[in-house]
């Protein structure tokens, strides 16, 4: 798969104060815990939350009728998760609930060319 960049607007976590919206590329669409598909995202400019970097996001469509497919391909509200920074997620086909953190909610889109 070759890097898509979306835009990334971060609606929760309300206390969020960083940069918004965030750049992002899609590296993998992984395989969760529950049959879900999570896309795997690395932030063009890491960010700081609650003294923690992040580099890394998986996001997973929010409403139960949207496929993966839209967050990759369209504009999708998603739920956000944050992967911790020493994490080896990169590197992996499928994850489980131990390799990330609920963030927030927000919604992707395709970067505009």
């Amino acid at each position: 798969m070759g890097e898509q960049q979306h835009v990334l607007e971060v609606y929760e976590p309300y206390e969020y104060k960083g940069q918004n919206p965030l750049t992002v590329a899609g590296v993998a669409v992984l395989k969760g815990p529950m049959r879900d598909n999570y896309y795997l995202l690395r932030l063009d400019t890491p960010v700081e939350f609650n003294h923690e970097m992040i580099e890394l996001l998986l996001v997973l469509p929010h409403y139960t009728e949207d496929k993966i497919d839209r967050a990759l391909t369209s504009t999708c509200t998603v739920n956000i998760s944050r992967v911790p920074s020493n994490s080896d997620i990169a590197d992996k086909t499928d994850v489980g609930f131990e390799d990330f953190q609920r963030w927030g909610v927000g919604k992707i889109s395709l970067l505009a060319t």
